[in-house]
């Protein structure tokens, strides 16, 4: 007993004995496995009464104690384990909460052997309510095809669905939704997608929402087809005869000019094709939205351009919905001119100063006989700008001084907005080396 290499010898032997016991015998052991789902069985007991049984949040997972011989349990999970409420063995209907008996089966155990906590979990009974929904369409990701080209039509197939489920919570859907990505996609063609299903709170259903409901498809994924179409750049706007009525008397309509003036488009070939006989021109047509009667100054306009496309053409990405019509009114026997601003003469620049100007052209109006005003040249005209005590940096409003010959009229005071910054003069002297 008080040889120390013995009594490590004999605690040695002795575990080994005990695994060749372990291994040979089996021993019965006992293991405990919490939320364990239940799921619903015989559901058609309660459905053909046009009603549904409902799982109540948080009680909706049982314990279960397992008793059998080592070699099972230990190679046992959850997984293994299945839990069911037969709903056709109901105790009581009137009973709030309705009372549903739990039955769990485990491969290799026996039934008495098998031990669940609770015995009986409560259910809701709830209305059945159907509603049909319109499949919509959703790109999601990059969502970026190849190169000139983009998403033209995606169209889901099915494009309905039949949603049936407990009417708290069919009442409440806004709109289904299949997200599809499409990056990469050289041709047109079908994309997997998810269905998404949004409340009237634009919120996503639970996992929980999603389980109670049944769909007449096989399944939640969708196919969706995905037309490309090409890119046509460079469409010009037409606004010429955008406008009705006329101006206030004595007055004349001068220039029409788009902003933007060139828009990208897509479509499908066959509209494209139709677009470019056309002369690539989007022509915006008289509306009595942009009326000028009576008008005696300039007009602008907003058009929705989307509205102006025809079948199976739309803007390319990054082409903004709204173009801005003007409408230039002008008096009788004037003409426009837009001059460039890096022909403005400045005047008494300040010696430290930089000078920026804020736009690249200027609009300059002159009157004058008709006759006359055809000869005159924007060569002409001559703009310059005085910043005598224009001393600091800065920005700053400043008016435009317009010369025209003789028998010519300047008809609007121009100004433009100079940005001042100093000039980094500064140097570094180098003292030589003595």
């Amino acid at each position: 007993m008080n040889k120390f290499t013995l009594k490590i010898l004999s605690l040695l032997i002795a575990m080994l004995i005990w695994l060749l016991v372990v291994n040979v015998q089996d021993p019965i052991t006992t293991e405990i496995f919490t939320d364990i789902p239940v799921t619903f069985v015989n559901e058609s007991y309660i459905e053909k009464s046009g009603k549904l049984a409902l799982m109540v949040e948080g009680k909706d997972t049982v314990n279960v104690r397992v008793r059998g011989e080592n070699s099972i349990i230990r190679n046992m999970s959850k997984d293994n384990i299945t839990a069911v409420a037969d709903l056709t063995q109901i105790i009581d209907m009137t009973t709030q909460p309705i009372m549903v008996p739990v039955t769990v089966t485990c491969p290799g155990i026996k039934d008495k052997n098998v031990e669940v906590t609770p015995r009986n979990i409560p259910i809701t009974i709830e209305e059945r309510e159907s509603i049909d929904c319109i499949i919509n369409t959703e790109l999601v990701g990059e969502s970026k095809p190849d190169k000139n080209y983009e998403v033209g039509k995606t169209t889901a197939e099915p494009e309905k669905i039949t949603i049936t489920g407990p009417k708290s919570v069919v009442k409440n859907i806004d709109n289904v939704t299949a997200k599809v990505n499409v990056d990469g996609m050289t041709e047109s063609g079908e994309r997997n997608a998810e269905l998404v299903i949004y409340d009237k709170n634009h919120d996503e259903l639970t996992d929980k929402q999603m389980a109670s409901l049944k769909f007449d498809i096989p399944s939640t994924t969708v196919k969706v087809n995905v037309e490309l179409w090409r890119t046509l750049q460079g469409v010009t706007i037409d606004a010429l005869n955008s406008y009705v009525g006329e101006p206030l008397n004595g007055y004349q309509v001068g220039k029409i000019t788009s902003t933007p003036e060139k828009i990208n488009i897509i479509g499908s070939d066959e509209a494209l094709q139709k677009f470019t006989v056309n002369g690539n021109k989007l022509t915006i047509p008289a509306s009595e939205d942009r009326d000028i009667t009576g008008k005696s100054a300039d007009c602008e306009f907003s058009v929705d351009l989307a509205e102006l496309l025809p079948k199976d053409i739309k803007l390319a990405s990054g082409v903004n919905d709204t173009a801005l019509i003007k409408v230039s009114i002008l008096p009788l026997n004037s003409k426009e001119y837009n001059i460039s601003t890096t022909d403005i003469k400045i005047e008494n620049n300040p010696g430290n100063m930089n000078v920026v100007l804020d736009k690249v052209e200027v609009l300059v109006r002159v009157e004058g006989l008709t006759e006359e005003l055809d000869k005159l040249e924007k060569s002409q005209i001559h703009l310059s700008i005085d910043l005598k005590g224009y001393t600091e940096a800065g920005e700053y409003e400043v008016p435009v001084k317009i010369e025209v010959p003789d028998g010519y009229q300047v008809v609007d005071e121009v100004k433009v907005k100079a940005t001042l910054t100093n000039t980094n003069t500064d140097a570094v002297a180098q003292k030589p080396a003595s």
